[in-house]
């Protein structure tokens, strides 16, 4: 058993799509044989918040935009004590943690709690259901989406990985964790605190910024560009079709910039190497 929701766009050709999911992760394929935009939302769990989330999705079209919006799985938190159960160990929470058993397969990072590979606190508050068996990718949501050639695409998240195939108009892309990857894109702008940039390719307008994480660019075109990040490398490779201003800075980590000698370019470093 499984949930999913799908909608399938009434006009057909390029799109412009916006959408908001907190968890899972979304792949997004560019089909130059594709004639209407489709999206389709899924999880393996047949119930609880991840299915419900999915169930409650919703698409509203206007014209060539289409907003999808798929409600937090985490939001509202649970009250009570919350026990989740992984081979013979039990992790309570609620008013603090406590472990019955081995920490074998328990990640903390950042206030997040994962057990087995699934997230049961988050920004310190417990997620995970009452008596709840974690049982590995259960519960996760997947957003599958083909696009006509042309479209544009944007997307919000707070813990979602993206993935693009294909080339694109415009990507805007705004993240709480979560990396994005795409192939080519006219004006790209992606900002995250946790999370990777890494596009092919940048044909005009470059707006990169991650706290953590890396930032990689393998031709870039454009005009106008700007890569930054706090901890994480910078590499950027620039064409002889680029022009105008580039600005690479980082606090720990490296930069990298080929090609530019040509360009406007502003480089800096608190910790690492300029090359």
């Amino acid at each position: 058993m499984s949930s999913e929701k799908i909608h399938v766009m009434n006009t057909a050709g390029a799109i412009e799509l916006d959408l908001s999911v907190s968890n899972g992760a979304v792949n997004v394929t560019v089909d130059p044989k594709a004639v209407y935009g489709r999206v389709r939302v899924h999880t393996a769990a047949a119930e609880g918040p991840v299915a419900d989330a999915v169930n409650d999705t919703k698409f509203t079209e206007h014209g060539n935009k289409l907003t999808v919006s798929v409600p937090d799985d985490l939001a509202g938190g649970m009250g009570g004590t919350n026990v989740v159960q992984i081979g013979g160990s039990t992790f309570s929470f609620g008013g603090g943690v406590v472990n019955t058993g081995s920490m074998t397969g328990v990640t903390i990072s950042g206030g997040d709690i994962w057990v087995g590979g699934q997230r049961v606190v988050s920004g310190g508050r417990v997620v995970a259901e009452q008596g709840a068996t974690v049982g590995g990718a259960t519960g996760t949501i997947t957003v599958d989406v083909v696009l006509p050639a042309g479209s544009s695409l944007a997307v919000s998240t707070k813990n979602a990985e993206t993935t693009v195939r294909g080339d694109l108009e415009a990507i805007r892309f705004d993240a709480r964790n979560g990396s994005l990857q795409a192939g080519g894109v006219k004006v790209l702008e992606a900002e995250t605190h946790n999370g990777s940039v890494l596009v092919d390719i940048v044909d005009e307008e470059l707006e990169a910024s991650t706290h953590n994480g890396s930032i990689t660019i393998g031709a870039y075109n454009g005009r106008r560009g700007s890569a930054r990040t706090h901890n994480g490398d910078v590499t950027i490779s620039a064409t002889p079709a680029s022009s105008g201003r580039l600005a690479a800075r980082t606090h720990n980590g490296n930069i990298r910039v080929r090609g530019a000698g040509h360009l406007d370019l502003k480089t800096s470093t608190h910790n690492g190497r300029v090359w």
